[in-house]
């Protein structure tokens, strides 16, 4: 499963599933873009990865704005003249019953999550095509497949995410590029931390009965980074499971 020396692009690098991914991959010998609107963050952990590991560089980025992105794949151009691999990790999941939801607060998360998707993928796309190869990763949610009453827009951007996945996967199959999606279910972010209600008792639905952790959700990102993923394109990789799924 090997990524030594591949440049990948980790968006929404600055915390949760993103960092502990940079990290990982890092440590394994790949070469790190940390990108996040956090730009303190996302500095951060370039440090952390520099200082333990190897190479990287950090892009402050708003991926809901399509020049941020431009930015971005520029900057990892210039800097590695490739991109091997993206981790897709950015988002937003604010809590709001639906009845409840704004027209600004349906079009806030939608702007991130799934616009912010279909512009960095769009990118990265035309550069991996050029180079015949390359490795898409996104996560996804498990709130995409179930939907919410809680997080109906957050929801709808994840459903659309998987949708553009298995797209994506049809139109650059051809040019040797994969598009999977990671389904990590709850996890213990930050994110997850200051949106979802009842955070103890969450645990009680899944099988395993825990909470995942971010490290635990970067080994399958590794395994879809490296060699591991090379002939798997187009899927939806579910971490976890509830209880009577």
């Amino acid at each position: 499963m090997t990524v030594q020396d591949k440049a990948v692009i980790v968006t929404g690098g600055a915390s949760g599933i993103g960092r502990a991914s940079a990290l990982l991959l890092a440590e394994q010998g790949a070469k790190i873009i940390v990108a996040d609107r956090d730009a303190a963050g996302a500095r951060r952990v370039r440090e952390e990865i520099t200082a333990e590991f190897g190479d990287a560089i950090d892009v402050p980025a708003d991926v809901g704005n399509s020049a941020d992105v431009a930015r971005l794949v520029s900057q990892a151009i210039v800097r590695y003249g490739r991109i091997d691999v993206l981790l897709h990790a950015a988002g937003v999941c604010p809590r709001k019953h639906v009845l409840d939801l704004t027209d600004d607060d349906w079009r806030d998360v939608l702007r991130v999550n799934l616009d912010g998707t279909f512009y960095v993928t769009r990118d990265v796309a035309k550069v991996m095509v050029g180079q015949k190869a390359g490795t898409m990763i996104l996560i996804t949610s498990d709130r995409g497949v179930y939907g919410s009453i809680d997080y109906a827009h957050y929801a709808a951007s994840k459903g659309g995410m998987i949708a553009l996945t298995k797209s994506l996967a049809l139109a650059l199959g051809q040019h040797g590029v994969t598009v999977n999606a990671i389904n990590p279910g709850l996890t213990d972010t930050p994110l997850a931390r200051a949106n979802v209600a009842g955070w103890q008792t969450k645990s009680d639905v899944d099988v395993l009965g825990k909470v995942s952790q971010p490290e635990e959700i970067a080994q399958t990102v590794l395994f879809l980074a490296g060699t591991g993923g090379a002939y798997m394109t187009g899927q939806m990789v579910s971490t976890r499971m509830r209880h009577g799924q």
